[in-house]
């Protein structure tokens, strides 16, 4: 049997999750090419002679000819273009977008042929057995692989930190899941998600914003002016942009203010305490900027206490009907909501009795909200009070990228492992068996 993954031959990883896709080669320690998951797309005008006349040579190119992928193509104006997202609730939605995704990283980023290397891609623990099934399709049929195999993010992320047991608590851009591994294993009864995450709290911004958010690609020229005044600027226009385009840009500017200016209180949210700390100054694009205080502290409070300080109470003239979707929940999703320390805890309890001690000692923390200012004190701080007397254990990676690629790292860890060679799927066993094969193998 040929051994994938070992000097001569690289495995590939790929990791997709809802704001970036990671993608490099096993055995090292940072992706070659991460990129946003969100793809700019222009529909191709209907079918004309020219297209009926296309040889075999330029057929793949063109097939993904209407998206734009990377960040300088998705973030250059383009008359038309929509921003559009593949995924959703952390599953593949779009296989088309997913497919010219694939396409863009192997042949253009990294450059390589499928045909010569293995793939490892993570998936998350709750991902179905048709997207699984789907996913195979796609690296054997549609990239022609010559090996496959699917893993799961939560346990990659564990053994990212060098641990086969852990409780990995995975907070990004849409979805906040606590997941439990066990020996290398997802322990299916612990597994909690939610879609408090990033996302719902740049429209939670927003939405509390004393001011309209311009986008860079608007301003034309700014001058500066004094804090707190209104931005003194001039806009371009008629630029043919989408709606969907210019949410994109304003939610950049928005990851921008979230990562420079938010922070996540210690212990438990006091105003009063808040409003003492130093404040941060901000400027937005168009030259708008202010030095936020308590704001800075409340708004990831979302993070420990979602029912609370979701932005409902503040619009009753509005009306619940009118507020909730625009958060982009439901009144059920709000009702059920969990804080970070209130989901680990619940997952831990879902699991057997004589894990629990073992998975509370392996907290592994990983995702970009986790790395507010704050975030894991605040953990710490929370859950001793919850589980009194149970010896309580973080693991979370100082280094910014480590978090945020701790799926992708845990993947490269295990594909560039000599013994792994034994479980990758080949494409002779899935011509044999069929897409079925990815439930029986990949565990």
């Amino acid at each position: 049997m040929v051994t994938y993954g070992g000097d001569e031959v690289n495995a590939l990883v790929l990791d997709i999750g809802t704001c970036n896709v990671r993608a490099g080669y096993a055995g090292e320690d940072t992706p070659k090419a991460m990129f946003p998951t969100s793809v700019g797309y222009i529909p191709k005008a209907t079918t004309n002679e020219e297209d009926t006349t296309m040889t075999e040579a330029s057929a793949p190119t063109d097939k993904y000819s209407q998206y734009y992928i990377g960040d300088n193509r998705i973030n250059s104006i383009r008359k038309g273009m929509d921003i559009i997202n593949p995924m959703e609730d952390g599953l593949i939605k779009d296989w088309d977008a997913m497919e010219a995704i694939w396409d863009t990283t192997f042949r253009h980023l990294l450059r390589v042929s499928p045909t010569d290397h293995p793939l490892l891609c993570t998936e998350p623990a709750w991902n179905t057995t048709e997207n699984r099934e789907k996913l195979a399709e796609l690296a054997f049929e549609t990239f022609d692989f010559p090996a496959f195999y699917l893993a799961k993010d939560a346990v990659m992320t564990a053994f990212s930190v060098g641990r086969a047991t852990a409780l990995v608590l995975d907070s990004g851009a849409g979805v906040t899941s606590a997941v439990p591994v066990y020996d290398g294993y997802v322990l299916k009864k612990g597994i909690l998600r939610q879609p408090i995450a990033g996302d719902l709290l740049t429209r939670q911004i927003l939405d509390q914003l004393d001011t309209t958010v311009v986008p860079a690609y608007q301003v034309a020229s700014k001058k500066p002016v004094e804090a707190g005044q209104p931005a003194n600027a001039d806009l371009r226009t008629d630029l043919g942009v989408t709606d969907s385009f210019h949410d994109y840009q304003v939610a950049r500017t928005i990851l921008e203010y979230k990562e420079s200016v938010c922070q996540v209180s210690e212990m438990t949210f006091d105003e009063g305490i808040m409003a003492s700390r130093p404040q941060k100054p901000f400027e937005f694009p168009d030259g708008y900027n202010n030095s936020f205080g308590v704001n800075r502290y409340r708004l990831p409070e979302l993070l420990y206490q979602p029912k609370e300080f979701l932005n409902v109470p503040n619009h009753t003239s509005e009306g619940l009907d009118t507020v909730i979707p625009r958060l982009g929940l439901t009144q059920q999703q709000i009702n059920e909501s969990l804080g970070m320390h209130q989901m680990v805890y619940q997952s831990i309890s879902n699991c057997d009795i004589d894990l629990r001690p073992l998975l509370f000692n392996n907290i592994v923390v990983t995702g970009g909200n986790t790395l507010f200012p704050g975030f894991n004190e605040r953990l710490n701080y929370e859950l001793p009070m919850m589980a009194p007397g149970s010896k309580i254990k973080l693991h979370a990676a100082g280094n910014q990228t480590e978090r945020k690629c701790s799926s992708w790292l845990g993947g490269s860890i295990l594909a560039s492992l000599g013994t792994f060679h034994q479980l990758w799927v080949s494409k002779k066993e899935y011509e044999e068996v069929g897409p079925s094969i990815i439930e029986t193998k990949c565990q």
